[in-house]
């Protein structure tokens, strides 16, 4: 699929150079970048949704801290 996007000027060095680091042309570079992005979408969404569904007495402290925590540590 062809797609057209405009990016702003400043970050179109830093995505050829992030290119040519990795080995990839821009093309192949963008779409890994992109998978990446909606996959990690996809798992902060069902983190959340899991979240919402255990926010009940029967969850142990320890147990709602290690996934808040792992929800943080997601971020970075």
């Amino acid at each position: 699929m062809r797609v057209t996007v405009h990016i702003p000027d400043d970050l179109g060095p830093k995505l050829k150079l992030a290119a040519n680091n990795e080995g990839l042309s821009i093309s192949a570079f963008t779409a890994k970048a992109l998978e990446s992005y909606l996959a990690l979408r996809r798992k902060k969404a069902a983190g959340s949704r899991l979240l919402g569904l255990i926010r009940s007495d029967s969850v142990t402290t320890d147990a709602w801290e290690e996934l808040e925590r792992g929800r943080i540590d997601d971020r970075t």
